[in-house]
């Protein structure tokens, strides 16, 4: 996780993601934004917004820098322990080790478990709005996800490691008075104090293909950049009843990072192209792979390009009922740079410790490393489409002070970093006093539990400036299991 966060926080050229409803704070305590998000915010969830045209008098173009939102769940830590990790990640320090007996512990504990983190970095958007001509709008997005969720056998390969029960033997080094310069070949189930032993390897007789080993998991990741040009406008209009909007958006994208593993019914499926950024060594692997590629500067480079579309429609009813249905993240990359595959092959040994700590991230190198689970061959390139995703919402006007709404998000597709299944979200806003707006909701589906997102906004009655801060989930200041620790905020959106 330390180079995740270590990249979020380098500024304005980095990363993020949130699939649901971008890096939008101004909607995130709503659980809902097809219908509600306006100017450069509707960018990358229905472009058909752009038409309704000023949301404060006179104020025709807005501009945004630095909003972020993240959402990190896990079906098996507690908050407390999930805080850990994140402070030492941003630290940049290590937890206590774990002992074996933890370690054996932890593998059962997230062995069908699932873990999701998301996060959005929208460095900079801008807008221009005129009720005759439409709205143009531009943004420059950074999108992350990982999902993973470990079979039995996998989890505890992975927390425990060579010493693992999947390894029937153990090769130990002696000492022989003068030197470490012996070894022997042990059991792997006596009751030895593995902690004070000097394990080289783990190895088994009995050696199963991966397919097997990681049957009923998987682990996904995606990391791309974009630069999201929209425009959308009126189409229709009926004196006061009805009014049509239709909207699209073209992007270019830089593909960073995706990874994708999973294994189920005896097949195995993995492939994997990451920036050199992360520093995973590949081994003999990376010198025959023709797209192999080195780190240059000091920001990732990129290992992958290629385009996308967003289109969108809205139908306004009596000025208070808004329906939208957008089809966002069309388009596909292709990655040119660190391409690998996988081959389904017999894990005879290892001679990994196991994670020391709750950090599935660093996970990366234990599959894709020289010496990780996975046997990887180079490609040359790889085209993979885009997590694109269909929305359904709806809201309505109630007098000055509030409005509600749902929305409905279905993935299009079983690429890395898409939604699992469809996310379900209620809720609405309202104003106590005309510069301070408070946001509650429910969501469900989608990564995550049922959740409880909240929030609120700060706009003055001229709109010159806009500030807030969500959380895409209450439950959590007050759960001590099953957590989603999450934040959205956004200080620097302004108005002309």
């Amino acid at each position: 996780m330390k180079y995740i966060l270590t990249a979020a926080l380098l500024g304005t050229s980095i990363l993020g993601f949130t699939q649901q409803n971008l890096s939008s704070f101004t909607t995130t305590g709503r659980g809902g934004a097809t219908t509600f998000v306006t100017d450069y915010q509707a960018v990358g969830i229905n472009p058909a917004n752009l038409g309704w045209g000023m949301k404060f008098d006179n104020k025709k173009i807005a501009i945004g820098l630095n909003e972020m939102t993240y959402s990190l769940h896990s079906e098996a830590l507690s908050k407390q322990e999930l805080r850990d990790e994140i402070k030492a990640a941003i630290q940049n320090k290590t937890l206590t080790a774990f002992t074996r007996e933890e370690k054996i512990q932890a593998g059962k504990d997230f062995a069908d478990a699932g873990l999701a983190f998301n996060m959005d970095y929208g460095s900079f958007g801008a807008s221009y709005q005129n009720e005759k001509i439409g709205g143009f709008a531009f943004r420059i997005n950074d999108r992350f996800q990982w999902y993973s969720r470990l079979g039995p056998v996998a989890s505890e390969l992975l927390f425990v490691g060579k010493t693992a029960s999947y390894f029937d033997s153990l090769t130990i080094v002696q000492f022989n008075g003068t030197s470490y310069d012996t070894t022997q070949i042990a059991n792997n189930d006596a009751n030895y104090d593995y902690d004070t032993l000097d394990i080289i390897n783990g190895f088994t007789n009995t050696p199963d293909l991966m397919s097997q080993i990681l049957d009923g998991s998987r682990l996904s990741m995606n990391w791309y950049r974009e630069y999201n040009l929209s425009y959308g406008r009126k189409v229709f209009e009926k004196d006061s009843t009805i009014a049509i909007f239709a909207g699209v958006g073209l992007k270019y994208l830089q593909g960073l990072a995706i990874m994708d593993i999973q294994a189920s019914d005896g097949n195995l499926e993995a492939f994997s192209a990451i920036t050199p950024f992360f520093d995973i060594d590949y081994g003999n692997a990376a010198n025959t792979n023709p797209s192999t590629i080195q780190q240059e500067g000091f920001l990732p480079n990129a290992v992958g390009q290629g385009f996308g579309y967003d289109f969108g429609i809205n139908v306004l009813l009596f000025n208070k009922l808004k329906i939208g249905l957008s089809y966002v993240n069309g388009g596909s990359i292709t990655y040119d740079g660190n391409v690998y595959s996988v081959r389904d092959t017999l894990l005879y040994d290892t001679e990994s410790d196991g994670l020391e700590n709750y950090n599935l991230f660093q996970s990366i190198s234990d599959f894709t490393g020289e010496d990780g689970l996975l046997q990887w061959d180079g490609l040359a390139e790889k085209e993979v489409k885009l997590p694109s995703m269909i929305r359904f919402g709806a809201s309505y006007r109630i007098g000055k002070i509030a409005e509600i709404g749902f929305d409905m998000i279905t993935p299009g597709n079983e690429v890395p970093g898409n939604l699992e299944k469809t996310l379900i979200g209620f809720g609405g806003n309202i104003n106590p006093i005309p510069w301070l707006q408070l946001q509650a909701g429910f969501m469900t589906g989608g990564n995550y539990d049922a959740q409880i997102p909240v929030g609120f906004v700060v706009t003055p009655p001229s709109g010159t400036y806009e500030f807030g801060i969500a959380s895409r989930d209450a439950i959590t200041f007050f759960a001590k299991n099953g957590p989603t620790l999450s934040l959205s905020f956004g200080f620097m959106r302004f108005r002309f």
